[in-house]
């Protein structure tokens, strides 16, 4: 059977120097026994199981978290669960949910005329340990895993609208989570239910908070609007509900006087009840500031200032529901008021200026700051198919001479309809180009040009299609 790629891109081209990157997740649909790529001991048995309709691999950024998609009855699973406990994995959990379960593979976006064939009985999660490591080690927004994670987890999602979950039973040494609305006091009478609780960071008080459930509009020129749908506020213990939840797909935002607001997280529930929990903490509002000039020191306005990595002293990725974000004045100063106590890193662009290298990590709280902008460089490169049939994709791709790096600059894009693209913000130095159809193989790919890019200056160059 055909093994397919769902790729997803983050920006027109990636740039290693502004921490974008092109993600994939690939997977493919049956039961056909894929090799071991260094699961846990045992783990192969589970993820090979015959009532497996589809797999994939993620997370973007490194992959190596492994996902396989059943169906099958009760006794099934019983089988399923005694290879289980024999899986060499320090943490291995059941989760029980309300509902049917849906393939992801199959049906990534929910789409109505997929969600049958997608259906699923239980799913089957599992690492790769060097994976799990080394994602470990990304920052905050590119981090995958849970900050209470301190090993790699097996996990074990278990659906119970068509499985008896009364005739399954766990052997000892398995944790089970249950998140079925009748294990925290609800009922179906309730739909869908979302519950949460929110403490103070660092200090884990109470908070007294809104809570809003926000439905998330498109905008047909990109983008988002959001919806007020419900509100809550959390009692004194900092604990808060919704009930009644549509479908659809919606953020949960906190708020709290003299705290950052936070995105709590996401939900696409259906009209099927289920209870989903989102515990979280907020932390205090500080400000950073400081000024942006050229490489002679003269001020630079209308420069925008952007965190990223923005971490709490708790860890973990704290996203809030505006931009972390502010333009330099006419002295070339900014300040963001609205800022997580903790850390971050600093971006600073300006079209025609570039700070080589990565973004710049400071603690917040933190005031003075100075960034230095030097004139970059710009390049329009132009495929000729010299009476060729140009092909539908056609990729051009930009990298440092010497091969790329961490902090250096690089990427690739799909040329436009004129057959160019535009690359732009480059840091001076010598670069090389190449293209080739998207897809294709090796043997299409141009030979490489090298061309010297000088700050301040734009270069035009042409690229001949083998």
């Amino acid at each position: 059977m055909t093994r397919f790629m769902l790729v997803f891109f983050l920006a027109t081209f990636s740039v290693t120097n502004i921490g974008e990157a092109a993600t994939l997740i690939r997977g493919d649909v049956g039961n056909k026994p894929l090799d071991d790529p260094g699961w846990p001991a045992g783990a192969a048995a589970l993820f090979n199981h015959k009532g497996r309709i589809a797999w994939w691999e993620g997370p973007p950024f490194g992959g190596g978290q492994w996902h396989s998609e059943c169906r099958g009855d009760a006794q099934a699973l019983n089988v399923v669960l005694a290879d289980y406990a024999k899986v060499d994995s320090k943490v291995k959990r059941v989760v029980v949910h309300d509902g049917t379960g849906r393939s992801f593979w199959i049906a990534p976006n929910r789409e109505p005329e997929k969600l049958k064939d997608a259906r699923i009985d239980w799913s089957f999660t599992v690492w790769q340990e060097k994976s799990w490591e080394q994602l470990k080690k990304l920052p905050a927004d590119l981090n995958p895993i849970p900050t209470t994670d301190t090993s790699p987890s097996a996990q074990i999602d278990v659906y119970t609208a068509e499985l008896r979950w009364g005739e399954v039973t766990v052997p000892p040494g398995i944790e089970v989570i249950d998140n079925r609305l009748e294990a925290h006091g609800f009922t179906t009478q309730d739909g869908v239910v979302l519950e949460g609780t929110l403490n103070a960071i660092p200090d884990k008080a109470s908070l007294s908070a809104r809570v809003l459930l926000e439905r998330i509009k498109p905008k047909e020129q990109g983008g988002y609007d959001y919806e007020l749908v419900q509100e809550t506020r959390t009692d004194p213990a900092g604990h808060w509900v919704l009930k009644q939840v549509p479908p659809g797909w919606f953020r949960i935002v906190a708020q709290a006087d003299r705290y950052v607001p936070r995105v709590l997280g996401y939900t696409r529930p259906s009209d099927e009840p289920c209870w989903q929990a989102f515990h979280a903490g907020l932390a205090p509002a500080v400000s950073v500031s400081g000024r942006v000039t050229d490489e002679m020191g003269h001020p630079l306005a209308d420069a925008e200032v952007r965190l990223g990595n923005v971490e709490p002293a708790s860890g973990g990725r704290y996203e809030t529901p505006g931009d972390y974000a502010s333009m330099t004045n006419a002295d070339g100063r900014f300040q963001m008021n609205q800022v997580p106590e903790g850390s971050a890193s600093v971006w600073v662009h300006k079209p025609g200026y570039i700070i080589p290298g990565l973004g710049k990590p400071i603690t917040c709280p933190t005031t003075d700051l100075v960034f230095r902008m030097i004139h970059s460089a710009r390049v329009v490169v132009r495929v000729q198919f010299d009476g060729k049939a140009r092909p539908e994709g056609y990729l051009v791709q930009i990298a440092p001479v010497g091969g790329e790096k961490i902090g250096s600059y690089g990427g690739s894009g799909n040329i436009d309809l004129e057959n160019q693209i535009k690359f732009e913000s480059i840091p001076p130095g010598a670069y090389v180009l190449k293209g080739r159809p998207n897809p294709g193989s090796d043997r299409e790919e141009t030979e490489p040009l090298t061309i010297e890019l000088k700050g301040g200056q734009s270069a035009e160059v042409t690229l001949h299609a083998k």
